[in-house]
């Protein structure tokens, strides 16, 4: 009897594990988001969570913060810090020293001019007359997100990008995307390239002709709330602010009856209505391109360019860019409440972080007698151009200066029977004796030598392209800068530059906090890990870890 009992019990436990497992087997399979959301924040620094954060509602920041997992300690991990490279960067896995988008512009040594990391004057313009849309990724060489998720679904899943500039948009969809979608200032509508499509699907026709880019622009700009509420910013009439249209003053309300009666819509960028108009876009794209609704898992890739284009002409501590952070948050609490609607609160991953952050204006710096300065690419090369007369007699020698790099004229030097690798050492020592300049590298040392990976060389070797980046690459001293003296811009390693909010929300991640040391470039392989397919062709990062349910 004994023996029959035990042998019972064991029947039966093997058929409860075989039900099991087979149950078990579908859920695994289910457990992908339906959609994956990356929103991408121009020039968004790391301190405007902590720095707003009481002013933020609970649907929006506070919402991805509370519950979602937040990597407090993202930095990007090469030099130069700007909206191209990083939004390839985001999607690629990989640095500019192999997805080859080394600067928003960059020149080409061959053909002596300068390029625009997205321009292609293979394709037409989808949606307008106008040039904007003579665009594609073809500068983009390594393979994003949406390609392998392309591939892997044998091209069923669904692949977007929206943004108000068309590299903020074309970067992240990468080359086999079904369209990328960015605001063409001539017209004041959405366009795309024949890159993608043919024509503008319908739903954008109807977008476009609604033309709320009026409707936004004829409210005018006051702030969100009384403005001596503003505590977190500087006073609003200051010596370090410009307004983008230098018609007026940089102190609120702002009116824009001017650039409405010429038809110029580009103002549109450095208001707050620039991301609202984003966030309609995107909406708008996700209901009518079904995005979430199969089971296949589709890619949405969102990038705020306003508080980039603000934040330029009023630097990170005016009110125009608490403002913007202000409505913003509430534009991301609509965004989130429709991926709830549409796609289900269980069914979509999102991540939230910026393509760099941004530095304070130096002026302001030395006002608080803070370390900082000014070096104009136009001063620099009429110094080098006389080093060059000095020391070669020989101007000639130098091509140009752009992104923080030399170019020199590598087809005379050869000519000239000259040591190319001399000459770069004697530039780089050179470069270290003008006022502003911290450090500078020839090629050799950058091509040859390995760095520990948070030295600034191993930030200059992660940007530098062996074919396209110059002969010698140079770093400002902290808090100085190529720009005008009023505003700000960004493009450094140091830490105001490079670091970023990463949060992570939604199917698949639990909540949660890290400052342990992350990279930008382990986003992708992160989402590809969750969602199960091939790596973009040229990551090199480690996948983000002990964060997935």
């Amino acid at each position: 009897m004994k023996y029959y009992f035990k042998l019972i019990i064991v029947v039966l436990i093997l058929k409860i594990s075989s039900f099991y497992s087979q149950t078990k087997s579908p859920l695994a399979e289910n457990t992908k988001p339906k959609l994956v959301v990356g929103i991408v924040v121009d020039q968004m620094r790391n301190d405007y969570i902590y720095r707003y954060w009481n002013r933020y509602g609970n649907g929006g920041f506070k919402r991805l913060v509370n519950n979602g997992y937040y990597f407090k300690n993202a930095h990007y991990n090469y030099i130069p810090t700007y909206t191209g490279p990083g939004h390839s960067s985001i999607y690629t896995g990989a640095t500019p020293r192999t997805h080859g988008i080394i600067a928003n512009e960059f020149y080409i040594r061959k053909a002596g001019v300068n390029v625009y990391c997205c321009e292609d004057t293979s394709v037409r313009t989808i949606g307008s007359s106008s040039k904007n849309g003579l665009m594609s990724p073809r500068r983009q060489l390594s393979s994003t997100i949406g390609d392998e998720l392309k591939m892997s679904s044998n091209q069923k899943a669904k692949v977007f990008a929206v943004a108000l500039k068309d590299r903020s948009s074309i970067l992240p969809a990468g080359h086999a995307a079904d369209a990328a979608f960015w605001f063409d200032d001539s017209t004041g509508n959405f366009i795309s390239s024949s890159w993608y499509l043919k024509a503008l699907p319908e739903w954008l026709n109807d977008f476009n002709a609604k033309h709320n880019v009026r409707t936004y622009l004829e409210k005018g700009w006051s702030t969100l709330y009384p403005i001596e509420s503003y505590s977190n910013s500087i006073s609003d009439e200051n010596r370090y602010e410009v307004s983008p249209n230098k018609k007026e003053k940089a102190v609120f309300p702002y009116d824009y009856k001017f650039q409405l009666e010429k038809n110029k819509y580009s103002i549109i960028k450095a208001t707050p209505y620039g991301n609202t108009l984003t966030k309609d876009i995107a909406i708008a794209c996700l209901k009518n391109e079904q995005l979430g609704k199969d089971n296949e898992t589709d890619l949405f890739s969102i990038s705020f360019s306003s508080p980039d284009i603000v934040a330029h002409s009023y630097g990170p501590r005016a009110i125009e860019v608490e403002d913007v952070y202000l409505r913003l948050d509430k534009d991301i609490e609509e965004l989130l409440n429709e991926l709830d609607k549409e796609v289900g609160k269980n069914n979509y991953t999102a991540f939230l972080t910026a393509d760099h952050g941004g530095a304070d204006v130096p002026n302001h710096l030395t006002d608080l007698k803070i370390p900082a300065g000014y070096l104009k690419d136009n001063k620099l090369t009429k110094k080098i151009k006389t080093y060059f007369e000095h020391t070669y007699c020989d101007t000639l020698l130098f091509t140009y200066v752009t992104n923080e790099q030399v170019y020199l004229n590598n087809k005379r030097i050869e000519e000239e029977k000259l040591n190319l690798d001399e000459i770069e050492k004697n530039l780089a020592d050179f470069l270290i004796t003008v006022h502003g300049i911290a450090e500078a590298y020839p090629s050799k040392v950058l091509k040859n030598e390995a760095f520990d990976k948070n030295d600034y060389r191993a930030l200059l070797q992660n940007g530098f392209n062996h074919k396209l980046s110059g002969n010698i690459c140079f770093i400002y001293n902290p808090a100085w800068m190529d720009y005008t003296e009023k505003g700000t811009t960004h493009g450094a390693g140091y830490n105001y530059d490079t670091h970023v909010p990463v949060l992570f929300y939604g199917n698949g991640i639990k909540k949660g906090e890290t400052y342990t040391y992350t990279t930008i470039t382990q986003i992708a392989p992160t989402i590809c890990e969750l969602l199960k397919i091939n790596q973009p062709n040229s990551t090199v990062a480690e996948p983000l870890n002990n964060f997935f349910k």
